[in-house]
Order: structure tokens, then sequence, then C-alpha cells
């Protein structure tokens, strides 16, 4: 096996565990289809992403991606090894626009007026708000922005 494909195993095994906390009603059973619509075949009598090529492997993992894991590319551990400490190569500076939408989304987790503050329900109140598919934060334009940023502002103010 190579080190690419055992990479991807551990990568799906972490978005597996994502997925089973961050979406509604994911299970091991949703996990095991997901696999399946991407080739995977049956081990020991389970389904088994073991039985999945590396191309596979990042097919799955892209499915994750689309269903909102915020898979973190590009990332360097710390020369100390530390845990977290690390940086993000070729990271661009979040635009203060779209980072003042994710705060005022947790200030509304916080107050209890949002029952998941996660980045999939952002992108979903979003793309309500401006009536098309939003699949990130920095292809909103700066109109759609204030004007999100104007509703979440309202609703955080309402009792």
């Amino acid at each position: 096996m190579s080190d690419l494909t055992r990479h991807y195993l551990q990568l799906v095994g972490i978005a597996k565990g994502w997925a089973t906390k961050n979406l509604p009603g994911w299970c091991d059973e949703t996990h095991r289809d997901l696999l399946s619509r991407h080739g995977a075949t049956m081990t020991d009598g389970r389904v088994s992403a073991s039985t999945l090529n590396a191309q596979q492997l990042r097919a799955a993992l892209d499915d994750y991606e689309r269903r909102g894991w915020p898979r973190r590319n590009g990332f360097n551990p710390s020369p100390a090894g530390g845990r977290g400490a690390g940086v993000r190569e070729n990271a661009k500076p979040v635009p203060p626009r779209i980072a003042h939408l994710v705060r005022l989304w947790g200030k509304l987790g916080e107050a209890g007026k949002v029952d998941k503050a996660t980045r999939p329900a952002l992108l979903a109140f979003c793309a309500r708000q401006v009536d098309r598919e939003v699949s990130d934060l920095d292809g909103l334009s700066i109109a759609e922005c204030q004007a999100i940023t104007e509703a979440l502002k309202g609703w955080l103010r309402r009792a």
C-alpha cells in the first residue's frame, strides 16, 4: 500500500468522525453507502475503505468536502512538533467582511438562536439569503456579504 493511499485512508477516517459529529443523521451505514458509491467492496462482511485505490479514496474525500468537511490543505506541523501550532502554506488572509460573518454566526450560536453554529449551516443560511448555491464564503460578492451581515445583525438583536 502506498503512502498516499495510507494517508487517504486516515483522512477518510477523520472525515467520517467529523461527519458523525456535524451532519444530522450521519452514521456508519451512511458512511458505508458513500464508500460504496466510490467503488468500495465487501471485506469480512462489511464495506471497507481499504478496498479503494488512491483515486477512489480522493473521490470519497471530495464527497466529504462537498458536505462541508473542513479539510486543511497544505498544513505544515510546527518544528517543535506541537499540536495545532502549524502554519498553512500559501494561506491567504481572510477578508474582514467574511471574518465578520463568521463572528456573527458564532455569536448567534452562543446566544442559542442557531441550533448548530457550524460552517455548513452558515453556508446554507447564506445560500438561502442570496438565493443560489454558496460553496464557500469567498464566492460571495461584497454587496451579498453586506446584506447577509445586516440580516445576521438583525437576527442577533431580536429577542
